[in-house]
């Protein structure tokens, strides 16, 4: 479950050789395809690569006997406002959205991967998008896999992050694409109605919708005065 809801299967591979490229994981596109091919722990499928360098899922080559039960998460539950908490039935999402937050479109935290976003939920250090903020070098350092350099480093980044700028904070708690130009804060974006955001150039009823949702959402908002308690730009 991506950070949007969206539900899109991976497969884990055997690791495979295509060319130069080592694989390991490939997207199977959607839920509806993944249903359609009724691919099953320990398949064999055909992967070919897509561009020269991504691997691209082309069929079910062959299909073990016994069909293992895999149960999806529910597309009724999942979506552009769940799963903000580590919480049951939200473990992939939750990440999804951890990952986004640190990743190229959001803070742009040096060395945050899945693999330590996950140690770090796993040691139980993060239960809430936000709780990496307050983490010291004491408590990164203890988790494993990390140790007293990684940890030191690790706490450097978070630190950092509370300098990033006001617009690049929304785009990583993923506020839906809309123009934040000429507004400085917060308060400005989420007294916002529908009608005011379809005054602007390119935003329909839908995405207007979608915005005053966003900054409307409890979860949100909690996040909003988390960030102004931590001194963070426009909140």
């Amino acid at each position: 479950v991506g950070r949007s809801g969206r539900i899109t299967p991976v497969l884990e591979l055997a690791p495979v050789q295509l060319d130069d490229h080592r694989v390991q994981r490939v997207s199977v596109g959607s839920l509806a395809r993944w249903k359609q091919l009724d691919i099953r722990p320990g398949d064999q499928v055909e992967v070919v690569l897509a561009g020269l360098t991504i691997p691209r899922l082309q069929s079910v080559a062959w299909r073990t006997r016994q069909r293992a039960t895999v149960t999806p998460p529910d597309p009724l539950t999942h979506g552009r406002l769940s799963c903000w908490q580590a919480v049951p039935g939200c473990e992939q999402q939750f990440r999804a959205r951890l990952l986004w937050l640190g990743g190229k479109q959001g803070l742009q935290l040096d060395g945050l991967g899945a693999d330590t976003w996950q140690a770090l939920i796993d040691a139980g250090l993060i239960h809430r998008m936000l709780d990496w903020m307050d983490l010291t070098p004491a408590q990164l350092s203890a988790v494993p896999g990390l140790g007293a350099r990684r940890g030191t480093a690790l706490a450097k980044v978070f630190a950092g992050a509370r300098d990033r700028p006001f617009a690049r904070w929304l785009g990583a708690l993923g506020m839906p694409p809309g123009d934040a130009d000429g507004l400085s804060g917060w308060a400005a974006l989420s007294s916002r109605g529908a009608a005011d955001w379809q005054a602007l150039d390119g935003i329909a009823a839908g995405r207007a919708n979608q915005l005053v949702a966003f900054f409307s959402h409890p979860d949100v908002r909690a996040l909003a005065v988390r960030l102004h308690a931590a001194g963070v730009q426009g909140f």
